[in-house]
C-alpha cells in the first residue's frame, strides 16, 4: 500500500508532529534497498523485454554458423562469390598472384603436368611432320616414272596452254576420221581413229589440269570435316589466319574425313592447308 506524496508532505509541515502510523505509512510507500522489486510493478518492463531475444533463441543464434553469412565471410569461405574473391585479392594486393585450377575455381597458369602434356603433344606432332617430310623426300628422290610423267604433264600444261586449246579445236573440227590407228590405246578407251584419239588426249590433260592438289579450310576450334581429296595421303599444316604463324595441331586423316584437334586456346581463326600427296 502506498500513500500519496502530497499526503506525506502534509504530515511533515512546520509545527506538525507525525504519528507512529504516519511514519510507517511514509516508509511503506517506498522500496527498501534490501527488498526485491517485482517485475509486474515495473511499468513498461514487459514491452521493453520484447526488444531482446530469449536466452534460448540467443543460444541458438550462437550455434548457427550461417547467422551472419549475408554480412560476414564464413570460416570456410563458402558464401564468397567470384566478385568477393576478386575484391579480397585486390585489397590484399595479391590479384596478380599465379594460381592453378582447383574445385570450382579455374587458375590462371598451367601446372607442370599440364605443361609436360602440351610439350609431349608438340613433340609427337613434330615427329609426325618429320615422318611425312621424309616420305616426300623419298618419293621425290625415287625413280617413280608415274611421278616424273605427272610432273612433265603439269609443266607442259603450264607452258603450252595455247597449244592444248588448239588441240581441242583440232579434235572437234578435223576430218581425220578416216585415219586409222595402228595401235590399240585401251587406256584411252580404244579410239578407232585420229579424231577420237585427239579428243581422249585432250580430255585426259584437261582432267589433270583441273584436279586440285591443295585446299584450305578455316576453323576456329577442334573439328572434323570431309576430306576434299578422298585419300589419307595428305600433308596438313595449320597457320594463324592473321599473323601467318605456324600453329601446332593434332591431325588425323582418312579417305572420308579430316580431324583437327587444338592443343590450347587460339586467338584467331586457323587456316588448315591440305596438300595431296601422290604415292
Amino acid at each position: 500500500m502506498n500513500t500519496p506524496l502530497n499526503t506525506i508532505f502534509s504530515w511533515f509541515e512546520t509545527g506538525d508532529f507525525p504519528t507512529e502510523a504516519q511514519f510507517k505509512a511514509t516508509f511503506l510507500s517506498f522500496y527498501h534497498k534490501d527488498d526485491i522489486i517485482p517485475i509486474k510493478n515495473i511499468e513498461g518492463f514487459e514491452d521493453l523485454s520484447h526488444l531482446f531475444a530469449s536466452a534460448e533463441d540467443f543460444k541458438k543464434h550462437l550455434k548457427d554458423p550461417a547467422a551472419h553469412s549475408g554480412y560476414l565471410a564464413l570460416l570456410n569461405a563458402s558464401n564468397l562469390t567470384a566478385t568477393h574473391v576478386d575484391n579480397w585479392k585486390s585489397k590484399l594486393g595479391i590479384s596478380n598472384v599465379a594460381t592453378i585450377d582447383s574445385s570450382g575455381q579455374p587458375g590462371n597458369v598451367y601446372t607442370k603436368i599440364q605443361v609436360d602434356g602440351f610439350v609431349n603433344g608438340l613433340k609427337d606432332a613434330d615427329k609426325g611432320f618429320a615422318s611425312e617430310i621424309e616420305k616426300i623426300k623419298k618419293l621425290l628422290s625415287s625413280n617413280d616414272l608415274s611421278l616424273d610423267e605427272l610432273q612433265e604433264i603439269v609443266n607442259f600444261i603450264k607452258n603450252n596452254r595455247n597449244d592444248i586449246e588448239a588441240l581441242k579445236a583440232i579434235s572437234g573440227e578435223s576430218r581425220e576420221d578416216k585415219v586409222k590407228l595402228i595401235l590399240d590405246y585401251n587406256w584411252l578407251g580404244s579410239p578407232k581413229n585420229q579424231q577420237e584419239f585427239n579428243k581422249q588426249i585432250y580430255d585426259k590433260i584437261l582432267l589433270i589440269s583441273q584436279t586440285p592438289t591443295s585446299a584450305v579450310v578455316q576453323v576456329t576450334k577442334s573439328t572434323t570435316f570431309p576430306n576434299p581429296f578422298e585419300t589419307e595421303n595428305v600433308i596438313i599444316q595449320a597457320r594463324d589466319s592473321v599473323t601467318g604463324k605456324k600453329i601446332n595441331v593434332d591431325d588425323y586423316a582418312t579417305n572420308q574425313i579430316i580431324e583437327i584437334r587444338m592443343f590450347g586456346e587460339i586467338d584467331n581463326p586457323i587456316n588448315i592447308l591440305i596438300l595431296k600427296v601422290k604415292l
